[in-house]
Parts: C-alpha cells; structure tokens; sequence
C-alpha cells in the first residue's frame, strides 16, 4: 500500500509540474506526464530498443547505457517499472508527451533521478547538440529488505560530503564524490546498492567478512554490492565520482 500511495502522489506532482528529485535545478526533461489513456496509443518497448545496451541484470534490477541520438525519436513508450536515471552527458532532449505537446529540455550531466511505472512519452536528442548518455536502472519488484546490523559500524551508507538527493518507498540516492587515498569510514551496508560512476577511476571495497576487491570504473559501469557486509570504499585511483542507489 505504501508504494502504491508513492506512485499516485509522485504521478500528481509530474501533473502539476512539480519538481522531479534531481540533483541540480537543472531537471531531466523526461518528467512527462502519465497518460491516462495510453492504452489506447501505439506503443513501442521502453526497452530494450536501438541506442541501449543491458549491461547488468540481477534479482534487484536491470542496468542500461542508453544512447539517444540527435534526430533520432525513441517512439512514443510506457515504462513498465518504476527506475532510476543517471545522466552522463551534457545534452538537450525533445520530450513528447500522448497529448501531442513537446518541449525541449537542456540535460545537465550529473543529474540523478527516479521517476515512476507508467510515465509515457517520445524522447529525441536535439541536432546540433552532444548525444545524451543516460544510465537507467529498472527497479524489480522484490520485497523490502533491510540486512540486521551485527556489527560495530553504523548503519547505513556513510561518506563525507556525500550529498543525499532523494529518499522515498524503493530507493535512497546519494551523490557521492572520493577522492584518491583518502581515509572514509567504515559503514554496515544493510541494504543492496547499485554504484553508477560519473567520474572514473578505482574504487576498493574492503570488509572483514570478504576479500577487498577493486573496481576500475568508467561511465556507462555499473556495479552492485550485495547487501549484509560492513564495507569501506575508497578511491584508489583517481578522483571517483558516482551515484550510489541504496534499494528498498
């Protein structure tokens, strides 16, 4: 019941124009409104489609690296799943909603969001501007899980100067930058997470219940550490900066 109260009242802020959870005042131009009647549309896949590439899959969630072209329209979609956006590219983006109205929005890279089951809209890159590159995670529907804390660190996902950009019924967002060789604290990871770099380098993950491992990390990666774990991350090379998705 509390994620479907969730659905219905972030779908009445996108009717009134509200603003999506987004890191910067800049706001992805996809915040389209549900369309009551979309049934009745033709419809193509959300995805998978031309310009996206499944890049991970689990029981949580599917990731993709999604390419949109200049003048190239994705077809009028419903996203079957509420999902997660992160956008790794300076761009500006046409958005058509059912009705037929469009408008065009500047994209803003950093920018991280997450938008709801339903929304229905086209989307098109605008010629004479940089291809945007987004990061989407499409959220499963699995049941709520928090991981009992057993250990000595605090609970939860823990780093200084990481800024939090939204926290509702299936994720909390987090916008987190490291920077190389730099001390952080241990944390106990009680939920699973999905980390989607903005900024490359190395990222290592140490706990005493597993063996530390490095992630060389690139846009367009992806990678999920499974809950359950006391965990430090640090940057090993270079000055990491990424979305951290702690899932629900």
């Amino acid at each position: 019941m509390a994620r479907h109260a969730f659905k219905v009242l972030f779908i009445a802020a996108l009717l009134a124009a509200s603003p999506v959870l987004a890191a910067h005042v800049t706001r992805p131009a996809h915040k389209a409104a549900v369309a009551p009647h979309a049934k009745a549309l033709r419809l193509v896949p959300a995805l998978p489609r031309p310009g996206a590439a499944l890049i991970l899959e689990n029981d949580r969630g599917k990731a993709w690296d999604v390419l949109y072209p200049p003048g190239l329209p994705t077809g009028m979609h419903r996203h079957p799943s509420d999902f997660v956006g992160v956008e790794l590219a300076e761009a500006y983006l046409k958005v058509t909603t059912p009705d037929g109205n469009s408008r065009a929005n500047a994209i803003k890279r950093g920018t991280m969001y997450m938008l709801p089951k339903g929304l229905t809209h086209e989307e098109e890159g605008v010629i004479g501007h940089p291809q945007r590159n987004t990061i989407l995670i499409e959220l499963k529907d699995s049941p709520q899980h928090d991981y009992p804390n057993r250990s000595k660190a605090p609970t939860g996902f823990i780093y200084p100067g990481a800024k939090q950009v939204a926290d509702n019924p299936r994720v909390t967002l987090w916008d987190a930058s490291w920077k190389p060789n730099a001390a952080t604290p241990a944390f106990f990871q009680s939920r699973d997470m999905f980390i989607v770099p903005i900024d490359g380098g190395t990222l290592k993950v140490s706990s005493p219940d597993e063996p530390t491992q490095s992630y060389p990390l690139a846009a367009g990666q992806v990678v999920f550490l499974k809950g359950g774990h006391a965990r430090m991350i640090q940057s090993s090379e270079g000055s990491v900066r990424a979305a951290v998705v702690e899932l629900k």
